[in-house]
């Protein structure tokens, strides 16, 4: 992992609020994070391994919990 993913990654995870209202504020909105969330990277890891696809972009997976 280059320095500015990892720099990317840990800004995620310490303000994944304000970047899911900034970048996806649709989303956001659906999204209860007073429930917690979970960090998923052994997980997304297996999945991409697993792909029989062409490119792929994300690198960070993260459990959610939505609004009621």
């Amino acid at each position: 992992m280059n320095d500015k993913d990892s720099v990317w990654k840990e800004a995620i995870e310490v303000y994944l609020g304000d970047f899911l209202d900034l970048f996806f504020p649709q989303i956001a909105r659906d999204i209860d994070l007073k429930r917690g969330y979970e960090f998923l990277d052994k997980e997304l890891k297996r999945i991409i391994r697993e792909a029989k696809t062409g490119k792929r972009y994300a690198d960070v997976l993260v459990k959610v919990y939505l609004m009621r």
